[in-house]
């Protein structure tokens, strides 16, 4: 298993987040495209300006939908306005979800086997001494899952962030 720490650089305003590994080490940064239509999440390699994944609002559907993507692996989030958080559907390797997604509460299942959690809370980031922050942490099953999984997460958090469900 795998922990990653989310921390939002600029959430409020900007899609803008940096991703470590358990061991403090910076795996991928997002930023926000505005060149597209609809909200989108780029996932990048740290320190290098290589794309691994992304998250792209999907409009025109009468629902809130946003396509998450890393490497050859498309899935979809799709939330019916106005929905609770049972009102989720997961189109991608028959992943289901429980627990509460835009509390940062939530399990990701394949059948019986846990893909992912994720959580929020008050964490100290590992190697980032005396910062603790307000933080984001995703625990994934295998190393195989890491991009598809955070981008998986992003998505959700756009889907919050976009659409109020509440």
């Amino acid at each position: 298993m795998v922990r990653l720490f989310i921390k939002a650089n600029d959430a409020n305003e900007k899609d803008s987040f940096k991703i470590f590994n358990q061991s403090g080490k910076e795996l991928f940064y997002t930023k926000d495209d505005f060149q597209t239509t609809g909200h989108r999440i780029k996932i990048y390699l740290a320190d290098t300006i290589s794309e691994v994944g992304y998250v792209q609002e999907k409009t025109g559907t009468g629902a809130a939908r946003f396509e998450f993507a890393a490497r050859d692996n498309f899935g979809n989030v799709t939330i019916s306005k106005g929905s609770s958080n049972a009102d989720v559907n997961i189109d991608f390797n028959g992943w289901k979800l429980q627990g509460l997604p835009f509390e940062w509460h939530y399990d990701v299942y394949m059948g019986q086997t846990p893909v992912m959690a994720a959580r929020h809370g008050m964490f100290m980031i590992p190697g980032q001494a005396l910062n603790i922050c307000d933080t984001y942490v995703i625990t994934v099953a295998t190393d195989s899952e890491i991009t598809i999984c955070t981008a998986f997460a992003l998505a959700l958090f756009a889907a919050k962030k976009y659409h109020v469900v509440f």
